[in-house]
């Protein structure tokens, strides 16, 4: 069995993460939610990762408490409808063609696909998904450490919004890979992520590969965090190369 605690502490400390990682379970069954709390109110996605990254939360959320309007769509907890349309005209474009289509590239799981989400601490249980609250000079390093066990270049994918459901655990379920996300307006506005936090969203194979490379990385003094700034120029000055008159 994976010691999920020591994966946790291993990744927080080598990477100076300010947050815990955060694990995700997408629930087939009403019994797997009950491992976790409902909250009093509903929360957006955004929120309980938010939550469980800052106070080791562990909170259930069934299709009917998902508190993002958008986020139910994506989840596969209802159809899309004509306010989804509306909110995305009000939100980014007065063009309903484009209004159309953003909403329609937007990763989603099919309706009724999973029952509900549990979010909670990666030290508490054996996600699908772990999501890494991170900043760009962190977030280099998993790119790095990826690349050292694939030897393959990273590439993310991102849309105008549902930054944290659909361009985070949606797209790490359909492709089985990591994937980097800028949090959108709602992330930043409801789940409270500021200007410096990235999203790396990792399924839990590549986590348990990842984590090993990143022991390997430290153990040869490879994880370049911090990078040590270089003190004396890689090059000369243009003006040194020009031959001084006489």
């Amino acid at each position: 069995m994976e010691d999920f605690k020591k994966i946790s502490d291993e990744l927080k400390r080598i990477l100076s993460l300010k947050s815990y990682p955060v694990a995700v379970s997408f629930c087939r069954s009403m019994d797997e939610l009950t491992k976790g709390k409902l909250p009093t109110e509903k929360l957006t996605f955004c929120q309980m990762v938010k939550l469980a990254s800052q106070g080791k939360w562990k909170l259930s959320c069934p299709e009917d408490y998902m508190g993002c309007f958008t986020a139910q769509m994506i989840f596969g907890f209802r159809a899309p409808n004509e306010k989804d349309l509306k909110h995305h005209m009000m939100q980014f474009t007065d063009n309903e063609e484009i209004a159309n289509k953003i909403i329609a590239v937007k990763p989603k799981l099919k309706l009724s696909e999973i029952k509900g989400i549990l979010v909670g601490p990666l030290e508490d249980f054996e996600p699908d998904f772990v999501i890494l609250i991170l900043d760009s000079a962190q977030a280099l390093v998993i790119i790095e450490a990826y690349g050292s066990i694939t030897g393959e270049d990273f590439s993310f994918r991102n849309g105008t919004s549902s930054a944290l459901c659909s361009y985070g655990v949606v797209v790490s379920y359909q492709t089985n890979k990591p994937n980097l996300s800028v949090p959108c307006v709602g992330a930043k506005r409801y789940g409270l992520f500021q200007d410096t936090e990235l999203a790396f969203i990792l399924p839990w194979e590549s986590t348990k590969k990842i984590y090993q490379s990143l022991l390997e990385l430290e153990r040869t003094s490879r994880v370049h965090l911090p990078i040590v700034n270089g003190f004396l120029s890689p090059t000369i000055p243009v003006n040194y190369i020009l031959k001084k008159e006489n």
